[in-house]
């Protein structure tokens, strides 16, 4: 599956909001999230002596394309190794910056440099004690290999400034700094030194860390087993998303790779597996009424139609305005997942939960759905009755789906509108390679942590060539605080909607199951089950 097109499944309970890790008890009148603490009705909760199962199976979607997490951003990598190897910062429930082998830092005056100091008495599984020298080497290597991150931190290095002390110098200030060090899509693990060294070209292959789970085997396409490490140092603080104090009080995990949803669904259903990744839409009403099973859904990403502002039709601006009014979120949702409980329709063009970045600006250009104040408007441009090249693939039905409802919204307001459909990889290759093909595609995208990172700014991903937002985009960056930088984000997303390149249709969630019974998993990104139990 392509990383930057994030496809997801809805729990039953709908589209939920408040926190970033959301969930609904399938057929049952209790909702409740996992977190740090035992949960109301849980057997912990009861108050007597509980024993717990010394293993718990997981079901995938996907089978990882490697473990080395300096060199993919591959979802399901993260979510297995992050287990294993643990970054100097993370991201908690609110998608800030917390120390995690970090004790603390400190940042020069001109932003260049920031000082790390790390934390003491941390040990990687062979018995080493974590120091400077390993996150130097580390940080060095995922600088280098990492294709996000020496895009995000061109020409960063780290230096050993003590024992348990770094340095990093920037060539430019990065408001954004700690946030990347600690986003779970471009993961920056830290290994022993001499694995690093040992990597090569061929990449990391002893997969050794500080963190609560050891890694014993990874079975090719079948499952990866983790056992507890029973000298882990755990950090300090309540456990929030990829921070905070982790138990580990599961003995093994075993992630197994199910990559047909039926039978990972059909293996949830009886309990073969004690948490399922990634159930799909089509499941939505498979588990009312069974108390057995709780689902956890998240904020996932946002279904998006990107005008190709560089080429053909939409290369003229009020042709592209004419578009853009004409559109209706709500329907185009509705066909791609057929119940409004699925999505929720919002003008950020992020995650509308993540409090930094959020921002209704540009709004009133946002899902006017008025045909026929387009088709009025349409009539003074020089659009001349020419096709609008509609790209889509039917291997992904909501993208489809919605391509063919904008199809019927814009022949509403004039236009001469066709779908052209593709399987999945020539979809992708005339998107990325042959613009004079397209006029508009719809692609469901993950969210990223920071504005730079969004497809919705890319010039890759669908030839945005505003200079005026690019630079917003990168002002974001280099802004003298967060106020600064949420406002340059503001101002960006306005410029966008006013020269109608995209158009956010609606956001969707993912969601995740779990037997009733288990405890304490929290879902962010993925499922976080470092801290997630069973009874027997």
């Amino acid at each position: 599956m392509n990383n930057d097109l994030f496809k997801a499944g809805v729990s039953r309970r709908g589209f939920l909001t408040g926190s970033a890790a959301l969930c609904a008890m399938a057929g049952l009148g209790l909702a409740g999230c996992g977190g740090s603490g035992a949960e109301s009705g849980s057997a912990a909760a009861s108050g007597q002596d509980v024993e717990y199962r010394d293993e718990l199976q997981i079901a995938l979607p996907a089978s990882p394309d490697g473990l080395d997490p300096h060199t993919t951003s591959s979802l399901v990598t993260m979510d297995i190794i992050c287990n294993v190897v643990e970054p100097l910062f993370g991201l908690d429930s609110d998608y800030e910056p917390q120390p995690v082998l970090a004790k603390g830092y400190e940042v020069s005056d001109d932003g260049l440099t920031y000082t790390i100091k790390l934390r003491e008495g941390v040990t990687f599984h062979n018995g080493k004690e974590l120091g400077s020298e390993d996150v130097v080497a580390s940080m060095n290597r995922w600088l280098t290999v990492n294709d996000r991150a020496a895009s995000l931190l061109p020409g960063a290095t780290f230096a050993a400034s003590g024992d348990h002390e770094v340095t990093c110098t920037l060539t430019e200030p990065a408001i954004d700094f700690l946030i990347i060090l600690g986003n779970h899509s471009q993961y920056p693990g830290i290994f022993p030194s001499e694995v690093i060294e040992a990597a090569g070209d061929t990449g990391v292959t002893e997969y050794v860390g500080t963190g609560a789970y050891k890694f014993v085997e990874w079975k090719q396409d079948q499952y990866v087993h983790l056992t507890r490490y029973e000298d882990y140092v755990a950090a300090h603080g309540k456990a929030s998303g990829y921070t905070g104090k982790v138990s580990a009080p599961t003995k093994d995990i075993y992630y197994q790779f199910v990559t047909e949803a039926s039978t990972r669904v059909s293996g949830f259903e009886t309990g073969e597996y004690d948490i399922a990744g990634e159930i799909p839409t089509e499941n939505y009403h498979d588990f009312d009424g069974n108390d057995d099973v709780k689902l956890y859904t998240h904020n996932a990403g946002v279904l998006t139609a990107f005008l190709n502002m560089n080429e053909g039709i939409f290369a003229d601006e009020e042709i592209r305005k004419c578009a853009l009014m004409a559109i209706d979120c709500e329907a185009a949702a509705l066909a791609a997942y057929g119940e409004k409980e699925l999505f929720n329709i919002d003008p950020n063009l992020g995650n509308p939960e993540n409090t930094q970045w959020a921002t209704d600006a540009g709004k009133k250009y946002f899902n006017q759905a008025d045909a026929k104040a387009a088709k009025k408007a349409l009539a003074k441009t020089s659009y001349a009755g020419e096709t609008v090249k509609l790209l889509t693939t039917p291997d992904y039905k909501d993208m489809y789906n919605a391509t063919v409802a904008l199809q019927e919204q814009l022949e509403k307001a004039g236009f001469t509108a066709e779908v052209d459909s593709y399987e999945f990889a020539t979809f992708m290759d005339i998107r990325s390679g042959k613009p004079e093909q397209w006029d508009l595609f719809v692609a469901s995208t993950n969210y990223k942590p920071i504005p730079a990172q969004s497809l919705s700014v890319s010039k890759a991903f669908y030839g945005l060539s505003d200079e005026k937002a690019l630079k917003l985009v990168a002002e974001t960056r280099t802004a003298k605080d967060t106020d600064a930088a949420a406002k340059k984000w503001a101002e960006a997303q306005e410029r966008l909607y006013e020269i109608a390149v995209i158009e956010p249709l609606c956001h969707y969630a993912s969601i995740t199951g779990t037997q009733a019974d288990v405890e304490d998993v929290e879902v962010l990104d993925g499922a976080i089950v470092w801290n997630a139990k069973r009874p027997e």
